[in-house]
């Protein structure tokens, strides 16, 4: 029942299609050092086949563009202040149309600033649900407090706080297109349909030779390996993984590989300590290596933990480890069921 994302595009009538100049759209990032930029790389990667595209973002002085996508010709606007930032990111748009990443204001922010300044439509991409903060309190008077204090208190010298993504939820009516991620976002939002996808000539199994490339990383030949490839992070059952990993001792010998944020991130080094010399972490890693590491792989866990975010969000990195053929174990939370219907496993979520 989704329209496709190439059906009847709103933004081009059919007699556009007979100019000679192509239409520019402005992809918009709030922040080119995360990896949130890695759908953006995708979509701006897709729409190039067909117009012209400029992705930009937000890098603060002391930042460095995401590694996995580094080599791609981004876009980068410079600025410390709040506001300096958004209007330094509209100013840069040259576009016909504006196409914002999330709820970010250096992003849909920026966008709709250009919308009001110079009339430009918005084409609004959703990759996940952004505004889930409050929900994480039971009572529903708590909610409405926690709202009240971050609307009318301090922070608002931070771009990604709770408060500006509050104001801009209730702002994306102003969209004039929505693309979203995954079904719930778009029964809150409405929109095309366009979920994560990859490319499935790169990602594929037969192009390696396992044991050579767990040779060439340093990963054990005779274990297990279960796979994880981005920024760990609470929810994503990291902790519920290293849990597994511990109830096979004497059973099975596995190892949780991590491909994604180093040791010097507080959080990773708190997943390393738990994991107690069964977890092996590779650091960032630049993208075209992301198949080459898949393929060390036996599973693929994405056991992601029953919060409020997990209900609004499906990890890009399902689809890569189906492309390549792994077993991928993943929560009953989102689509992750639908998707994996057939071809992986589902367990509850918090379950290790």
């Amino acid at each position: 029942s989704y329209r496709r994302f190439d059906e009847s595009p709103w933004w081009e009538p059919e007699t556009r299609g007979h100019h000679d100049t192509p239409m520019k759209i402005s992809i918009v990032i709030s922040t080119l050092a995360t990896n949130g930029t890695l759908r953006a790389w995708i979509i701006a990667q897709l729409l190039a086949r067909h117009y012209e595209v400029e992705a930009i973002g937000l890098l603060r002085p002391g930042d460095e563009i995401f590694p996995w996508v580094r080599d791609y010709d981004w876009r980068p606007v410079s600025a410390t202040g709040v506001y300096e930032a958004v209007d330094a990111l509209e100013r840069a748009i040259t576009g016909d149309i504006v196409y914002p990443q999330g709820l970010g204001l250096c992003s849909f922010g920026a966008a709709l600033l250009a919308k009001r300044r110079r009339g430009l439509p918005i084409l609004l991409d959703l990759p996940e649900w952004e505004v889930h903060d409050h929900l994480k309190l039971d009572h529903w008077v708590s909610r409405a407090l926690m709202i009240a204090r971050n609307l009318v208190g301090p922070g608002w010298s931070n771009p990604h706080s709770f408060k500006y993504r509050y104001v801009l939820d209730h702002l994306t009516r102003f969209a004039d297109e929505r693309t979203v991620a995954c079904s719930f976002l778009q029964k809150r939002y409405g929109g095309v349909f366009l979920p994560f996808c990859t490319d499935t000539d790169k990602f594929d199994p037969a192009r390696f030779d396992k044991m050579a490339i767990r040779r060439k990383w340093g990963i054990p030949e005779d274990a297990a390996v279960l796979f994880f490839g981005g920024n760990p992070q609470p929810m994503k059952g990291l902790e519920e993984t290293v849990e597994a990993i511990h109830a096979l001792d004497g059973k099975v010998n596995a190892r949780l590989v991590i491909a994604g944020r180093d040791e010097t991130h507080p959080y990773t080094r708190k997943v390393m300590d738990l994991a107690r010399g069964k977890a092996i972490g590779l650091g960032p890693q630049p993208f075209h290596l992301m198949p080459e590491l898949l393929a060390t792989a036996d599973i693929v866990a994405l056991p992601d933990t029953r919060a409020p975010k997990s209900i609004g969000y499906i990890p890009a990195k399902i689809y890569e480890a189906m492309a390549m053929a792994i077993p991928v174990i993943a929560s009953k939370l989102s689509d992750m069921p639908a998707i994996l219907e057939g071809c992986g496993y589902i367990i509850p979520p918090d379950d290790s």
